[in-house]
């Protein structure tokens, strides 16, 4: 093999690494959004947040194999 074959296999070799590393060290917080200061169980009590979010939610489809929500 030439050197540059060897020295891009190397580099995509140490590319993959840093990718897996990065897989298996995941540090992305979950979200913790708030609309006006409620939390979740405050906001599935909120008669009017369930309306709203049904009306968004009845308008799209829901492909449950792949877990995608289309709008």
């Amino acid at each position: 093999m030439s050197r540059k074959t060897i020295t891009a296999l190397a580099l995509l070799g140490l590319l993959t690494a840093l990718n897996v590393g990065m897989l298996l060290f995941n540090t992305a917080q979950p979200s913790r959004a708030a609309v006006a200061g409620m939390k979740s169980a405050d906001l599935l009590k909120d008669a009017d947040f369930t309306k709203a979010v049904k009306a968004i939610v009845g308008k799209c489809k829901v492909n449950v194999e792949l877990a995608k929500l289309s709008c």
